[in-house]
């Protein structure tokens, strides 16, 4: 356990929520920027309005991941918060630190439904791993400061959150894989992500089972 904060000032938690909330709705908005029609185009029929509705297939198809995305990391931040009771120093810079990537992500969308290229995969997939770092070391502080928290968070609900970011991670880098493989079809990888809560279930009932004293 980590007392590192015990005589640090404690701050109230509803200002670093407000502003979760803020960065993650302006992030939502912004991804949708980048769905628009050429404005070169002089569309005067329904055919070359279907031509152009396809061509945006692949930004809208980032969009949809990214809005996915932003909106499970918004809510696994609203599960993790409703632990604590106050935040300090520590947990406000991390949680800034996940909003930095979060920040990013409109950005790495635009650039991953442009370019199909292992490189435009690799700058989304790394904003996808900044996030989930972020939010690691979020959950990770909560866990190690219980004096912060008004309901502790067991090691079971530890080990779920850091099955399914370090499962989203594992995704990300797979992403990237099948980027070089198959140009455009790389962002299938990210539903796999809907299997990302399962798993993180699974691996809290297993430690809780597990004997004291035992690696789960």
């Amino acid at each position: 356990m980590d007392h590192s904060t015990s005589g640090s000032l404690q701050l109230s938690k509803h200002r670093i929520e407000a502003l979760v909330d803020g960065i993650f709705a302006v992030a939502m908005t912004l991804l949708v920027i980048d769905l628009r029609l050429p404005e070169h185009l002089h569309i005067s029929s329904d055919a070359q309005l279907r031509e152009a509705l396809a061509e945006l297939l692949p930004n809208l198809y980032s969009w949809l991941v990214s809005f996915v995305v932003l909106g499970i990391f918004w809510v696994g931040n609203h599960r993790v918060y409703s632990h604590v009771r106050h935040v300090d120093g520590g947990l406000v810079w991390r949680t800034i630190l996940m909003l930095g990537g979060a920040s990013l992500l409109p950005f790495a969308s635009a650039v991953n439904g442009h370019f199909f290229s292992q490189l435009a995969q690799g700058v989304y997939s790394i904003v996808m791993v900044l996030i989930a770092v972020g939010s690691l070391l979020v959950a990770r502080y909560i866990h190690r400061n219980p004096q912060l928290c008004a309901h502790p968070m067991d090691d079971a609900t530890y080990v779920a959150i850091c099955a399914r970011l370090g499962g989203l991670g594992v995704i990300a880098l797979l992403a990237v894989m099948l980027a070089g493989l198959f140009p455009g079809s790389a962002n299938c990888a990210f539903i796999l992500g809907f299997g990302l809560r399962p798993l993180g279930n699974a691996m809290a009932r297993r430690y809780a089972a597990a004997p004291a004293g035992q690696p789960s």
